[in-house]
């Protein structure tokens, strides 16, 4: 046994003494480029070696809207790489280098849609180094374009480097103002460039790693050389509010209404009342961020440009005059407004500086105070100013909107509008109906939170949450966030009840607007386009900005474009209540097949159900008037969806997935792809959606039992409504009764 141990003893000690060897023999070398056995010099060896640093670009996150749908993701490419050192070592016969630069400009220019000329010059004025890259042409190939390449014969030297690029499978169509898009910098690293790519860059783009290390003139690394990694710590993921469902029937929409009114420009967004979610939001024309330039960035309508907004402007001094306690619906004057130096009115005489006059001339004689936001009368806001709330105090409401300030929303680039209250008599009075001042969309959306809502305003967003794919945690989580109280509850709920009556009175200008499957309230507008110093007597700018339900307003639609100027402003606007049937049906706040109106919606936090007995959980959540779909036949629940502490609403579809392997399909009738995706993603199974609208056929029958395998295929299609047509050439013409 003693015998034994000795042995060992002696063998660890000859492995100490040749480690100790070993480590000299690596500081002669390191140090003194010296081989310390034969004593020759490695100086011109050593000199030779290259040191080599390299990026390891981290994965940038991906960008999902709010249902978990890929919106924006980095995708596999190819960069490009020339090798021109003849010293190369090749295998075999094998040519290792560019060895003809003139055929290799020729054959790769028309793949890389370069010059060949450009291509040449590259190669033959860089023959010093031992490889180049061949520009921005020559990054994020496609798998295409790197297989032409390859399949090319006698082309030798070129080899591929792997690299990404930005890809965003819905283009154009959903909001690139907004989302904005990243292009690769002159490193090769994905840079955001605009919208939330640019504005939470820092959290998408992750921490890049590094490899360092030392080569021969060969390209080769040999033992003993160094060599170094730091992996790369890949991006953030980043949720918006924004609904593909939704964005989708806004593209719609937007589409439908060029057509419809031969419009040269369209801006709209959806808007959750209570929170300021941002749901869609889209313009037209747009840009593909997959396939973009300099030139095909266009100002983003929503936030960027101000515009006079015309009637829209009107709630404002409507409900300033109601929240200040004066409102009392008297009867008033609609005949044209002729104004004093104090804004107050005159018949005549010395001290008369204008008259304001309402839209087309119109006169109904005495009217209500109520019809002339009803009929949208210039007069009317003229006379709330002057005898009811007073230049100072809409100046106090103004403010109290926020009107014609930034709205500082989740980094959107954003422009203030101008204000020219104060400066004259017209420039106040005109104030009230929307001309002479600018405003953006943005802030259109923000102040009518409050006129919606509560009272409460709550600042637009589009931020959902940010979450570190690397560890699962959540980084950032976006809110509600009040930015002021510019009017009481009991205010906001007086403004909803004349609102509605906008869109419901047989003379209101809001009346196309009405929806078939919710009561809507709103507001139209109709505005001039400054052009040289005067207003385009070919264009003008219409505007609608609706809320609903109105038994409990839950969202709110604005739609603005510019288009030839008609009588027709408000007529054949189908695109419009169209969209809102479609979000009604999206949201399940639509009336019922007997007509009858949405019960009060009920908003809960959905509870935490995992590991819960399947019927314990179903009990809980039907409780809550909640519409349970269960996902196979087990007694656990596994899964759910929506997750625990999300917004849930009376009547809304909710999931649960049990452990069971039996999956009974559902029978899918009049659901919308929204809630389709929403089954689809917790239950894997394997569907195809084909269309639009709501569901109302499905290959494999109700209550099949199915599983991954299944092939199912479910059919959509749009709601189709009656289009409503003008039945005079004006409007509100008739005095009310």
């Amino acid at each position: 046994m003693k015998r034994s141990d000795n042995r060992l003893r002696f063998l660890y000690a000859l492995m100490i003494m040749a480690a100790l060897a070993v480590i000299i023999n690596i500081g002669f070398v390191t140090l003194g480029k010296i081989h310390l056995r034969s004593k020759t010099s490695l100086v011109n060896y050593v000199n030779s070696v290259s040191n080599v640093e390299e990026n390891i670009f981290a994965s940038r996150g991906v960008i999902y809207d709010s249902s978990g749908t890929i919106i924006a993701q980095d995708v596999q490419t190819y960069d490009i790489i020339c090798y021109l050192d003849p010293q190369r070592l090749s295998s075999g016969d094998q040519v290792a280098y560019v060895d003809n630069p003139s055929y290799a400009a020729e054959v790769l220019a028309p793949i890389l849609k370069m010059e060949a000329k450009d291509i040449y010059d590259i190669l033959v004025s860089n023959t010093h180094l031992y490889q180049i890259e061949l520009g921005a042409n020559g990054r994020n190939l496609s798998k295409e374009q790197r297989d032409q390449i390859k399949a090319i014969p006698g082309l030798n030297g070129i080899d591929f480097r792997n690299s990404y690029e930005r890809y965003y499978p819905y283009g154009e169509s959903f909001c690139p103002q907004l989302v904005g898009f990243a292009k690769s910098d002159n490193t090769g690293k994905l840079v955001g460039r605009m919208g939330v790519e640019e504005y939470l860059d820092d959290e998408l783009s992750g921490t890049d790693g590094f490899h360092s290390y030392q080569m021969d003139k060969n390209g080769y690394t040999l033992p003993g050389m160094y060599d170094k990694t730091i992996e790369a710590i890949n991006g953030y993921d980043v949720y918006l509010t924004l609904d593909v469902s939704i964005q989708e029937a806004l593209n719609s929409a937007i589409e439908t209404t060029i057509e419809y009114k031969d419009a040269s420009r369209v801006w709209a967004a959806v808007v959750e009342v209570k929170t300021g979610r941002i749901l869609g939001w889209g313009q037209y024309p747009s840009f593909d961020p997959n396939n973009i330039t300099t030139d095909d960035v266009q100002v983003n309508f929503g936030a960027q440009l101000a515009y006079e907004p015309g009637s829209v402007i009107k709630s404002v001094i409507y409900a300033a005059a109601m929240d200040m306690g004066v409102y009392d619906n008297a009867y008033f004057d609609s005949s044209p407004y002729c104004y004093t130096a104090s804004t107050g009115r005159t018949y005549g005489g010395s001290g008369q500086l204008g008259c304001i006059k309402n839209v087309d001339n119109k006169d109904w004689g005495m009217i209500p105070l109520d019809y002339g936001l009803i009929y949208s009368s210039n007069v009317a806001t003229a006379t709330l100013l002057s005898q009811y709330v007073g230049v100072d105090g809409y100046e106090d409401y103004i403010h109290r909107f926020h009107l014609y300030e930034k709205v500082n929303s989740d980094g959107i680039s954003e422009v203030t509008g101008l204000t020219n209250y104060g400066n004259s008599p017209v420039d106040d009075i005109t104030a009230t109906y929307g001309q002479g001042s600018s405003t953006t969309m943005l802030q259109l959306l923000q102040a009518y939170t409050a006129i919606f809502g509560n009272g409460e305003m709550y600042k637009p967003y589009i931020i959902d949450k940010i979450v570190d794919p690397n560890t699962d945690t959540l980084v950032y989580k976006g809110g509600k966030k009040t930015v002021g109280q510019p009017i009481s509850a009991e205010t906001a709920r007086e403004m909803q009840d004349l609102l509605r009556r906008v869109v419901s009175d047989p003379e209101g200008t809001c009346r196309h607007y009405a929806a078939k499957s919710v009561e809507v309230m709103g507001k139209t507008g109709t505005s001039e386009i400054p052009l040289d110093g005067e207003y385009s007597e070919d264009e003008s700018i219409i505007s609608c900005m609706l809320g609903f339900p109105y038994e409990d307003p839950q969202y709110m639609v604005y739609f603005a474009y510019v288009s030839p100027k008609t009588l027709y402003y408000n007529y054949e606007v189908k695109p419009i209540p169209d969209l809102i049937d479609r979000i009604a049906v999206l949201e399940n706040i639509s009336f019922d097949e007997n007509g009858n109106a949405p019960k009060y919606i009920e908003e809960f936090d959905m509870p935490k159900l995992l590991s819960k007995k399947t019927e314990s959980a179903k009990e809980e959540l039907e409780a809550m008037d909640l519409d349970v779909i269960i996902i196979g036949d087990g007694k656990s629940v596994i899964g759910q969806y929506p997750l625990e502490n999300s917004k849930v609403y009376s009547g809304h579809k909710v999931f649960i997935l049990t452990d069971g392997r039996n999956i009974s399909i559902p029978d899918f009738s009049g659901w919308s792809r929204k809630e389709v995706i929403n089954y689809w993603n917790l239950s894997k199974l394997s569907i195809v959606m084909d269309g639009y609208g709501v569901a109302y056929a499905q290959s494999v029958s109700p209550y099949s039992i199915v599983d991954s395998s299944t092939n199912i295929t479910i059919s959509f299609r749009e709601i189709n409504y009656v289009e409503k047509t003008p039945e005079t050439e004006e409007e509100g013409q008739e005095k009310p009764e």
